[in-house]
């Protein structure tokens, strides 16, 4: 339980620290917009901006100063970076409907699915909560993401022990709700639980696994997650069963290229290279990479290499990482 709180409160902490630093960085930088008035036939910038109930108009000229358009430009990014941060603050400080905390509804979760086995039958945890978890037991370099959001991958051919996962979910305060493609996730307040599974040439509407009355939604690619798994030692009494690093890195790498996840492209990258430094060093996993490497299709290596390519100018503080990455994809 300690261990999913401690995940929890070092996101936490993590986000505090940005958020002081981008209050402190916005509010050396010139607010407003740019106002053009015509007199006369000429033109006059007016540089807007709120104070208390006021509406300022400070006169700028009749030209734009190029600083000040780069400093306002720079001030919009840093605070819609702000605006994140406070977004993922409010969700890791969130509770459920009866007050619980999300690390103890997790805790429940995961016991649960220890106690019946069901991480024996191939079902993984992915996206951020995985991430963080290999963070926390492997020697990865902290790179914290919000992790209220809880992803479950379920084989398609799931052969696992029955559960009616919904009616667990709905004990614990969830409320099922539907997705465009009538697959289903789970919500109480703020908080989120998704069930995926391989959508590789599986009908849009989702159908029921049955075993766990469960209606997933379907994606492509996800099926390369579960070829290799690990499994990590949460609490005593508490298991989780992941990909193998060298599978999410290529995940990661491969769904960066994508341009239905143009917004989370950065993101994609910067955890396939925080991870590729740990898959790089340790021998095992390092095997894992050059076996999968060689088993993907070419298009998929294509798009694999595309997205390391861009992570040079993303992630350039990692270079020596990307290079050696390049070596064994290629």
């Amino acid at each position: 339980m300690e261990d999913l709180k401690n995940i929890l409160n070092e996101s936490e902490e993590y986000y505090v620290e940005q958020r002081n630093f981008l209050m402190a960085q916005i509010s050396l930088l010139p607010k407003g917009t740019i106002k053009k008035k015509q007199l006369k036939g000429n033109e006059y910038y007016y540089l807007q901006y709120r104070k208390g109930e006021k509406i300022i108009q400070d006169y700028i000229g009749k030209t734009i100063p190029k600083q000040l358009k780069t400093d306002l430009g720079h001030r919009k990014k840093l605070e819609d970076e702000l605006k994140d941060v406070n977004r993922a603050l409010k969700l890791l400080r969130s509770k459920n409907t009866d007050g619980m905390s999300f690390s103890k509804i997790v805790e429940k979760i995961f016991r649960k699915m220890t106690e019946l086995g069901l991480w024996d039958s191939g079902v993984e945890i992915i996206g951020a909560w995985c991430f963080n978890i290999y963070q926390k037991y492997l020697p990865i370099k902290n790179y914290p993401l919000r992790t209220q959001d809880l992803d479950i991958l379920v084989p398609y051919s799931y052969k696992g022990k029955n559960f009616d996962f919904t009616s667990y979910l709905k004990e614990l305060g969830f409320e099922e709700r539907f997705n465009p493609d009538s697959s289903t996730y789970y919500s109480a307040g703020s908080l989120k639980i998704e069930f995926l599974s391989p959508g590789k040439g599986k009908k849009k509407i989702s159908p029921t696994i049955k075993e766990l009355n469960l209606n997933p939604q379907y994606l492509y690619f996800v099926e390369m997650l579960l070829e290799n798994s690990i499994e990590i030692k949460i609490s005593p009494g508490i298991k989780a069963n992941l990909p193998a690093p060298s599978s999410f890195l290529l995940h990661k790498l491969l769904i960066a290229s994508l341009s239905s996840r143009k917004e989370k492209k950065e993101k994609d990258i910067k955890q396939a290279i925080h991870i590729g430094n740990y898959v790089i060093k340790d021998k095992e996993e390092r095997g894992k990479l050059i076996a999968s490497w060689g088993a993907i299709s070419k298009s998929w290596k294509n798009k694999i290499i595309r997205s390391l390519s861009n992570s040079e100018d993303i992630i350039p503080s990692e270079r020596n990482t990307i290079l050696e990455l390049k070596k064994y994809l290629n």
